[in-house]
Parts: C-alpha cells; structure tokens; sequence
C-alpha cells in the first residue's frame, strides 16, 4: 500500500499525468510517504478549511485478468509394510535419487513431510499396541516458471515411484506488480476526472488533492486445468503430465482526500 499525504499534491500529480517517467513517480511517492509516516490518515483538521471549501472522499478501482505465469507440483513418495526401519531406507533412497535428479535442473525445489506412522493395528497386548503395519512418506514441491521443464520433471520423479499430490498454476508476485503498475495510470486519472466532476456539481472552480492511498491485490485464485498421471507409488514408465494455466484478477485501488475550491 502507498500512502501519500502533502497540501501541494496537486502539482505532483498533474506533473505525474503529463510525465512519462512513472517510475519517478512511485518513488517519489515512497520519499513522502517516509516523511509522513507519523501522520495518520485521517489527522486533516477541518478548521483548516477556508470559507467555501469542501473536503471530499473520492475512490477509483481497476482491474483486469492475467494469465498465470507459474507451475507448482508436489509430490510424495509412500510406502507401507511391517519393518519399520526398511521402510524408512527405502523412502531414504528413493527420495535422494529424487534430489539429486532434481539437483541437475534449474527448477525451485524443497523437501517436506517426512513422517512414518502406524497404518494398521492389531489386538492390544500386555506390551503395548501391535502395530502390524507402518506408513513411511516425505514429499517434494517444485516452482518454476518454465512449466514444460517442471512437468518433464514431474514425470521423471513419478517414474521413480513419486505419486501427484497437486498441481496447479499462480501468479508470480513480480507479473502483478508489473500489471499493477500498468492499472495505476488509469485509476489515477478516474480520480482526477472524479474530483473534477464533484467540483462542478458543487459549483466549484478548481480541486486540490491533499492526500491520496494505493494499493493492489489479486483475488488470491490458484487455478488452471491439470491432468498427472500415474497416481501409483509404484515406478513405471510414465507420460509427462499436463497443466494449462487459469486467470487471475488483479486489482488496483485508490482513495482520495480532495478539496473542492470555491
């Protein structure tokens, strides 16, 4: 979020709608916001106000949808027997063949949930629970920008007897503040025309614009259509899966504290 408070804000940002370098802009923006970080948002004192001013509340929103520009996978390695300890190698071994496959890519990548538990008890006994079966499992996500890559991944490591645990497409954090940065001219210039045309219908000659708040989220969708096969902790010969990625919406928001000048 980007808050911007100053009484000669009005210059700054007719230069701003005139100027081409948005990037100054925003920095600009950031310097003042720094200076002001003491001031709270509503601190403007309306005994302040001149005879025939009016202080007013202005908001401008835009949004628009992106295609997702990033693939996430995660797969776990199961399996289940009596001997607790070799279920604990076997997982260990398959899962360092897994790292060092993935070691040679340029994919993100990070292990996780290992854990080995009861699967299956039998009669309790004076020495305890029977455990009559044990579950060993550890898992592994990958990120990656280069979806055809991660998915040949993807079915190498299910070839080694890794099963699909999700696979689905989001927008990366810098493709949204791009599409932010391209939404902010337009929802500028909403509030501009806005204060513009309060003025008018209040009989005002002119505006100045004494504080202004920004900021863009998404609607948080991880989406986008995905087919893995092979669900089987058992290595086989297996197709690359497929994903195609969805769209999320990207918002950009501003609000503004304006007065209207007689």
């Amino acid at each position: 979020m980007y808050l911007l408070i100053t009484k000669n804000f009005s210059e700054l940002f007719m230069h701003y709608l005139n100027s081409s370098r948005r990037h100054s802009f925003y920095a600009a923006m950031l310097l003042t916001v720094m200076g002001a970080a003491a001031n709270a948002q509503n601190d403007f004192n309306l005994a302040t106000l001149n005879p025939g001013e009016i202080l007013v509340n202005l908001t401008a929103n835009e949004q628009t949808q992106v295609e997702q520009d990033t693939l996430h996978a995660q797969l776990n390695y199961i399996t289940q027997g009596r001997d607790r300890a070799a279920l604990q190698d076997e997982v260990n071994r398959v899962m360092a063949e897994a790292l060092e496959l993935l070691a040679g890519s340029d994919i993100e990548y990070a292990t996780q949930g290992y854990q080995v538990y009861p699967a299956q008890t039998g009669r309790p006994t004076r020495g305890g629970e029977d455990i009559t079966s044990w579950r060993a499992q550890q898992g592994v996500s990958l990120t990656s920008q280069d979806s055809a890559a991660a998915l040949d991944l993807v079915a190498e490591l299910q070839e080694l007897g890794l099963s699909m645990g999700g696979l689905y497409y989001s927008l990366s954090p810098g493709r949204q503040e791009e599409v932010a940065d391209s939404l902010m001219d337009a929802a500028l210039n909403k509030v501009r025309n806005r204060a513009q045309a309060a003025a008018a219908a209040m009989g005002k000659r002119d505006t100045e614009i004494i504080e202004i708040t920004m900021n863009s989220s998404n609607n948080g969708f991880f989406g986008g259509r995905a087919a893995a096969m092979s669900m089987s902790a058992v290595a086989m010969d297996v197709a690359t899966p497929v994903a195609e990625p969805g769209l999320t919406t990207v918002m950009f928001n501003v609000s503004a504290r304006v007065i209207l000048l007689p």
